[in-house]
């Protein structure tokens, strides 16, 4: 009898154990889960034999390369659009959502860091009838830009910085330095 209560005893506790830690497991992703808010570098610069470049995935708060077998998609990469300015090629930096759904729309564009940012700052509702498009135009400084993912969530972007850099080999590419608010539940309201 008493090697049947403990043999319940030590089934009750396994299950006990073993429930726990899957629901510490779900806690953990719904306290901690992506990050809301960051700084990333964008770089159109491309590597390998195939040509990926690396791309930002706001859920998981990772870069992957794109494309390249194997990865997750990003939700946002630096494109680099080749342009010919004053008799040379440069890279002008511009957004594309490699899943070619939903996208960018501009809602500010200002001449310094301090207006862009206060903007910025005080943007906590994505406006109705904005217009998204998978690829965004050349990007600027101190620009704003509002993306809806692919998963349907939003996350308003602040280009703090960009960069023109030449490659090992010579070919031109860009860095943006982005600020960023990603807003996981859907919502269009960005948290404070």
């Amino acid at each position: 009898m008493m090697e049947r209560v403990k043999d319940m005893r030590r089934r009750l506790n396994y299950f006990v154990l073993t429930g726990m830690i899957l629901l510490m497991g779900t806690a953990c992703d719904r306290w901690f889960g992506p990050d809301k808010e960051g700084n990333i570098n964008l770089s159109s610069e491309t590597f390998g034999d195939s040509y990926y470049l690396f791309g930002y995935s706001y859920e998981k708060g990772e870069f992957y390369k794109f494309p390249y077998q194997g990865e997750r998609i990003p939700d946002i990469i630096n494109e680099g659009f080749r342009a010919l300015v004053g008799g040379k090629v440069v890279s002008l930096p511009g957004f594309n959502t490699p899943g070619q759904v939903n996208g960018f729309a501009l809602v500010g564009e200002f001449g310094n860091l301090d207006e862009a940012r206060t903007f910025y700052k005080g943007y906590d509702k994505v406006e109705d009838g904005l217009q998204f498009e998978t690829i965004s135009e050349t990007v600027n400084l101190y620009q704003v830009w509002v993306q809806k993912t692919e998963e349907g969530n939003y996350v308003k972007l602040l280009v703090k910085d960009i960069l023109n850099l030449e490659g090992e080999n010579g070919v031109p590419y860009n860095e943006v330095e982005l600020e960023y608010t990603y807003q996981a539940d859907g919502s269009s309201g960005f948290p404070d």
